[in-house]
C-alpha cells in the first residue's frame, strides 16, 4: 500500500533514497520493503531509467549462508562488517542504517575496485555486490551473523550461524591450516 499522506519533502527524501539504492544495483524488492511509498513497478521503472533499459534482476534472493562459499570470503566479508559496523550511528544488531551500508559499500568497492562482480561466477571478494551488502547488514540485524572480536589474531570476524562454516574466526582457520601445509611440505 502507497502512503499518500507524506508531504513533498518525505516523498522526495524517498525518492532520492529509492534512487541511491537503485544505483548500486539492490534488488527492488528490498527497495519496496524499506519505501512502502513507492510502488514497486514504480521501483522497477526507475531501476530502468538509471540503468538505461536494463532490467532489475530477478529470482531468488541471496541468502546469507550461502554468501560464503570458500573460507577466503570471510576475510572480505569480515572487512565488509566491520566497516559498516563502524560507519553506523546505530547499533547494527538491531537497526539497520542505510547510509551506513551505502557508505560501506562504496568504500569496499573503491578499495576492491576490479574484484567486485554484479553477474556470476562470484569470485572470493564477496560481498559481490550491493544485495549480498545488504543481506549481510539484515542478517547482523535478526541475528543470523555476527561480528565478533578475535582474541587469537586481534581482528573483527563475521560468523555466520548455519553456514557450512564452523562459527570461528575463519582468517586464524586458514592460516593455521597454512602453516600446516607449510609444515607437511618441510617434511
Amino acid at each position: 500500500m502507497i502512503d499518500q499522506d507524506l508531504s513533498y519533502e518525505e516523498q522526495l527524501q524517498n525518492k532520492c533514497l529509492a534512487y541511491e539504492l537503485l544505483k548500486r544495483k539492490l534488488r527492488t524488492s528490498y527497495v519496496s520493503q524499506l519505501i512502502n511509498s513507492i510502488s514497486l513497478p514504480e521501483i522497477r521503472n526507475i531501476y530502468r531509467a538509471i540503468h538505461h533499459g536494463e532490467s532489475p534482476k530477478s529470482g531468488l534472493l541471496p541468502a546469507i549462508d550461502a554468501i560464503p562459499q570458500v573460507r577466503e570470503s570471510f576475510l572480505y566479508l569480515s572487512l565488509f562488517t566491520s566497516l559498516y559496523r563502524s560507519a553506523s550511528q546505530v547499533d547494527i544488531r538491531t537497526k539497520m542504517d542505510v547510509p551506513a551500508i551505502i557508505f560501506a559499500w562504496d568504500f569496499f568497492c573503491q578499495t576492491f575496485p576490479n574484484q567486485i562482480r554484479e553477474r556470476r561466477p562470484y569470485g572470493k571478494v564477496r560481498p559481490a555486490n550491493f544485495s549480498e551488502a545488504w543481506v549481510i547488514a539484515q542478517a547482523l540485524k535478526i541475528g543470523l551473523a555476527a561480528l565478533q572480536y578475535c582474541e587469537s589474531c586481534h581482528g573483527d570476524t563475521l560468523v555466520i550461524y548455519n553456514s557450512k562454516f564452523p562459527p570461528t574466526c575463519q582468517i586464524c582457520m586458514m592460516d593455521n591450516l597454512r602453516k600446516k601445509d607449510s609444515a607437511q611440505r618441510i617434511i
